[in-house]
């Protein structure tokens, strides 16, 4: 598959789909004319939403990909929880599903974040993200990283890579500058381990509801 820009969330053909936020409708309708996405009909009917709410300053846009229907049009306020369409499989999908991307500064596909950081997590769970670096500071990519839950921590549960490109084709958070991230992980303790280059780093972290754990593994 090409990278991914977005986080993609299944669901039945034609399940109802609500705006997340407040915002103003920038685009809605098929993309076969309009590159959208990184050409045109790859999204098939998307809805881009401008939230309300800025971040550093910065326009924030929210990208709902391959929609059945769409009941918005641009231009049109939405508020959060009102019904703006309908789950589909337009586009470049394989099942039906949405698409979420998140676009700062710019409305485009090379100013997305990870969605993830975005998204309010599932009620009991919390968000993992850091970074793996080298001795210098510079990020690492597609670096394994695996998380051991409590209380026996005696395999594996969670898995996660570093960015596969950290220094250009997906771009870390402004603040957080991160290269993973994993979301929706159970709240409790977990020991996470990082492998690189054969020499193999631990770290114990503490997952609580609702919120991000930071961790970060700098190389020797």
């Amino acid at each position: 598959y090409l990278l991914h820009h977005g986080a993609d969330i299944a669901n039945p053909l034609g399940t109802p789909l609500f705006a997340p936020a407040d915002g103003t409708v920038v685009f809605a309708g098929p993309d076969d004319t309009v590159a959208v996405g990184p050409t045109t009909n790859f999204f098939g009917l998307p809805v881009v939403i401008e939230l309300d709410r800025q971040y550093n300053g910065q326009p924030v846009y929210l990208l709902l990909g391959h929609l059945q229907n769409a009941y918005v049009k641009p231009g049109q306020r939405v508020t959060r929880g009102q019904r703006i369409g309908e789950v589909g499989m337009s586009g470049v999908a394989l099942g039906p599903h949405v698409h979420v991307e998140v676009r700062v500064g710019v409305n485009d596909y090379d100013h997305t974040r990870n969605s993830e950081f975005w998204l309010e997590p599932l009620p009991g769970h919390g968000t993992v993200a850091g970074r793996v670096l080298t001795a210098d500071g510079r990020h690492l990519p597609e670096v394994p990283i695996n998380l051991y839950p409590g209380p026996n921590f005696n395999r594996p549960r969670y898995y996660a890579t570093t960015y596969a490109d950290a220094l250009g084709l997906i771009n870390p958070d402004d603040e957080w500058g991160e290269n993973f991230l994993l979301a929706d992980v159970p709240a409790g303790p977990y020991k996470v381990e990082v492998a690189v280059n054969g020499k193999v780093y631990f770290q114990d972290i503490v997952v609580t509801p609702g919120k991000t754990a930071w961790i970060e593994v700098r190389t020797q």
